[in-house]
């Protein structure tokens, strides 16, 4: 993330930096880091006293956001990684086991659709099609279309399908957010290195 700010800083003007630096815990703290490096690339390093006092202020934040972070997911994915990581592995084959389950149990009990008794759907025929178009012109044809697969995906072996995507969608992002998530609980060496003042 840092390479991006990195990217486009270079076209902001001096006091656009220095605001970056004045205000440091309004932003982010790669755009802070960043404007702190155009700023010394350009020649106009910050004193230490100043690059401490803007250091020390981005770990403090840094370390309330943890603080908050612990408090409030900290009880519910665990206390330690361990834990987190078994937990997060537990919910996510549970949310698999039972909606890949139920779509199975869908499959197997789903009932063949009815036909109709006309022997044809009149939605089919090319009078309808016309009519819709004539009314609505392609917009309103594309549209019933839509309409009739998106009802379709909820009747029939087609839930058993649908059931199975939402579930395995559920699955994915709810690991994707999680572990994430348990990644910022848990201190990593760059988090010690994030105020020692060799990045900027």
């Amino acid at each position: 993330m840092s390479e991006t700010f990195r990217s486009w800083l270079p076209t902001r003007s001096d006091d656009q930096l220095r605001e970056y630096v004045a205000h440091h815990l309004d932003y982010r703290t790669e755009a802070v880091e960043a404007a702190l490096a155009e700023l010394l690339r350009r020649g106009q390093p910050l004193s230490g006293e100043e690059l401490s006092r803007i250091r020390s202020g981005l770990e403090r934040r840094h370390a309330a956001m943890k603080v908050h972070l612990n408090h409030r997911y900290g009880r519910i994915l665990g206390p330690s990684p361990a834990t987190r990581r078994t937990r997060i592995r537990l919910v996510t084959t549970s949310l698999l086991a039972v909606g890949l389950g139920s779509a199975a149990a869908i499959y197997l009990t789903a009932l063949p659709k009815a036909a109709n008794p006309l022997g044809y759907e009149p939605e089919d025929t090319k009078k309808y099609l016309r009519d819709l178009e004539l009314y609505g012109g392609k917009v309103n044809v594309l549209a019933t279309e839509f309409m009739r697969w998106l009802d379709g995906l909820w009747h029939g072996r087609s839930l058993a399908f649908t059931v199975a995507w939402l579930t395995i969608i559920a699955a994915l992002v709810f690991w994707f957010f999680s572990t994430r998530l348990a990644a910022e609980l848990d201190p990593t060496p760059r988090d010690n290195q994030g105020g020692d003042g060799n990045d900027a």
